[in-house]
């Protein structure tokens, strides 16, 4: 009957068609027992197999995962630790992570601890070894005096395995990141260290997105089996309380509407559902597409009839705007390769053989790109390893089994408790699906013969369970929302703290050059190697290492008070914020909230340039400038906060590119004039005539 039939979440964009065709339990089990039964063949690892067990039995004895009389979620008791490879020179990394690192340790205090060096993870080293050179226990709970709970692994599943992530997540809370640039790696570390300082501006909304295709079991029962109810859940919990819950669903989860959604309107917590696309390994799109989220574009299997896949169907990281800021959000992608390939095949019954699958094992493009976006990026993001099955949330017979998302969803967004300790459900029912299973083939050796539907749904969801990962620090937790007046959580590349000069000028005074006179339409070039006057600018918080090209020298300017032209806040527009903020809660929190976010959005100028060889190549519609290069950047608030990154070559600065970008940011201020009067006029207009005036 239909119902004993085993569905994949994955689909193969090389040949427009399922990655594996459906299997009967029955077929299944057979698969998995082969023609000798072993326990080897559920896992090859015994030390793997009795931590497990070991696992299992402190979870059902109510055990906690960190010993007696240490708070799980407080860092101080806790611990927390990162771990770099041994093989490679981890210093520009760390340097660039150095902010985060500098967070953590502050919070973990004598039990934080860095593995890097000699002390970091060594190739083919297993779990236990790592841990007796640390000096920690190699099972049972956490002692943190010993070595830290929350562990945060930093490179690619080549230098530090994904076999490894899995077997320290059994006892530990595991996150990983790996980026391609130092870059990507600074403004992470920035982005987790703005959030749980300054809060986040995100609005408490939980977005869930269920793809379903025409003729497609498999979305089906992910939008009817897990999307659906699992929303339902979550939006009737006593606890959901300020949250709201939204669904696109269907037909409605196409790939433009999921990126505008990212883009404009990011929630706090994004759920989707879908087919994760796959690749073959010959295909050049496998290592920056594969995982990303085949959206409802794609017209299902009996339509498409085996074509390749093209881009426009599917999310994936080349999508992603340079501009996107998810300041403080978490990611959860139900699909297969969501978050990361393994070289060879992990379901080597399937084939009867282990099969080379990509040319080395990697991180998913997608969620690199989400977490280490410029102007903030997601906080952690919760993905599969390998092929996502159906029985994960249901099985053969039908029957909803969503507890354990449900469970780890609430865990992270009502209790406010580290990702990582919040995916310890997911490590819970893997170390009770794995010693089940075992038990199972062990009987079946001796002569016992299992009940087909029940191994294959056992074994489904015991390799489900245990490839679901978090891309990020395991520590980060969803964050307060901020008051309108509080800092903002952009990435600062530079910031002068002098008073402006008393008259306001239309552009960037340039270093070294007398500011012009009120009718000068633009500044002088910025003069190569030129210092600031000391009168105007004070000495600029330094830049991370790592964070900025070599070549690239970031030169502190001086700037007009932003704020006192445009009179909605006079000369002191955080106190005036304030009392806005102030008057407008007491019509209500909703108003309150959407005037603040207008202001916020309002009060900071950015002005990009970039340049490109071949400008029809690029996508800028979409906002995406993706191969293009960015040659100069402005920032600017409405209290004279101002930030100016200019590129400086062999023979200086470029005098054209840097006009245009001048006219460019005259433009913005005028523009932005209008926009915060429009605003002004708005809200004293709203607020006399709720006042009665």
């Amino acid at each position: 009957m239909a119902a004993e039939w085993l569905y994949f979440n994955g689909v193969n964009a090389s040949r427009g068609e399922y990655a594996h065709e459906p299997l009967s339990a029955d077929e299944l089990a057979r698969l998995i027992l082969g023609e000798q039964p072993s326990p080897d063949r559920v896992d090859p690892d015994p030390e793997q197999r009795a931590a497990l067990r070991e696992r299992h039995l402190a979870d059902t004895s109510g055990a906690f995962r960190v010993k007696e009389g240490v708070d799980p979620i407080d860092l101080a008791q806790a611990g927390w630790a990162v771990i770099f490879p041994a093989t490679i020179d981890a210093a520009p990394i760390r340097e660039a992570l150095s902010e985060l690192l500098t967070w953590r340790q502050a919070q973990a205090g004598s039990r934080y601890r860095e593995c890097i060096g000699a002390q970091g993870y060594r190739p083919g080293e297993s779990k236990v070894a790592f841990l007796r050179r640390q000096g920690a226990a190699t099972s049972g709970p956490v002692d943190p005096d010993r070595f830290p709970y929350y562990l945060l692994l930093v490179g690619s599943p080549e230098e530090i395995p994904f076999r490894f992530q899995y077997q320290l997540d059994v006892q530990y809370a595991v996150g990983r990141i790996h980026f391609a640039t130092l870059d990507e790696y600074a403004a992470y570390a920035r982005s987790v260290v703005a959030a749980e300082r300054d809060g986040v501006a995100l609005a408490r909304r939980i977005v869930f997105a269920g793809v379903q295709h025409p003729d497609d079991v498999a979305t089906a029962r992910s939008l009817r089996g897990l999307v659906q109810p699992l929303a339902a859940d979550l939006a009737g919990h006593p606890q959901c309380g300020e949250w709201a819950v939204t669904t696109i669903t269907g037909a409605e989860a196409t790939k433009d509407r999921l990126s505008q959604l990212l883009h404009h309107e990011p929630p706090a917590l994004l759920f989707t559902a879908s087919h994760g696309v796959e690749f073959d390994p010959i295909d050049s799109r496998q290592m920056a597409h594969q995982g990303a989220i085949l959206c409802a574009d794609w017209p299902g299997p009996r339509v498409w009839q085996s074509r390749a896949i093209p881009p426009q169907f599917y999310l994936s990281a080349d999508d992603i705007a340079g501009s996107t800021a998810l300041h403080g959000a978490f990611i959860f992608q139900f699909a297969c390769f969501g978050a990361g390939c393994p070289r060879e095949d992990d379901f080597p019954h399937l084939s009867g053989s282990h099969t080379t699958i990509a040319a080395y094992p990697f991180v998913a493009a997608l969620p690199q790109r989400l977490l280490g976006l410029p102007r903030g990026g997601a906080l952690a993001y919760i993905g599969h390893v390998e092929r996502a099955w159906t029985f994960s949330f249901s099985d053969v017979q039908g029957g909803r089994q969503i507890e354990t998302f449900s469970s780890t969803l609430r865990r992270l967004l009502f209790a406010g408790t580290p990702v990582g300790y919040a995916l310890e459900f997911f490590n819970e029912r893997y170390a009770e699906l794995a010693t089940v299973l075992t038990e199972d083939i062990e009987n079946a050796r001796w002569g016992v013969p299992p009940n087909p539907i029940e191994l294959s749904t056992r074994w489904t969801e015991h390799n489900d369970a245990r490839s679901y990962i978090i891309l990020g620090d395991p520590a980060a937790r969803m964050c307060r929302q901020r008051a309108p007046e509080a800092a903002d959580m952009t990435p600062r590349m530079i910031m002068t703290s002098s008073p402006p000069p008393p008259a306001p000028a239309p552009a960037p005074v340039p270093s070294g050059a007398a500011p012009p006179s009120p009718p000068a339409p633009a500044p002088a070039p910025v003069p190569s190697g030129a210092a600031p006057p000391p009168s105007i600018v004070q000495p600029a918080v330094p830049v991370p290492a790592g964070s900025l090209p070599p070549e690239t020298p970031v030169i502190p300017v001086a700037l007009p008070d932003a704020g006192a032209s445009f009179g909605l806040f006079g000369n002191k527009p955080a106190e005036a914020m304030q009392k806005l903020s102030a008057t407008l809660q007491e019509f209500g929190e909703r108003l309150a909230m959407t005037l603040q976010q207008v202001i916020t959005d309002a009060a900071h100028l950015e002005v990009e340039t970039y340049v490109a060889e071949a400008p029809e190549t690029i996508n800028y519609r979409q906002g995406n400038f993706a191969g293009a290069s960015l040659r100069a950047v402005t920032r600017m608030s409405l209290d004279g906060d101002t930030q100016v990154l200019v590129p400086v070559g062999d023979n200086g600065v470029d005098e054209r590119l840097w006009a245009i970008h001048v006219s460019m940011v005259q433009q913005a201020q005028a523009n932005r004039a209008e926009m915060v009067r429009a605003i002004a006029a708005a809200a004293a207009g709203l607020l006399s005539a709720l006042q009665g005036k």
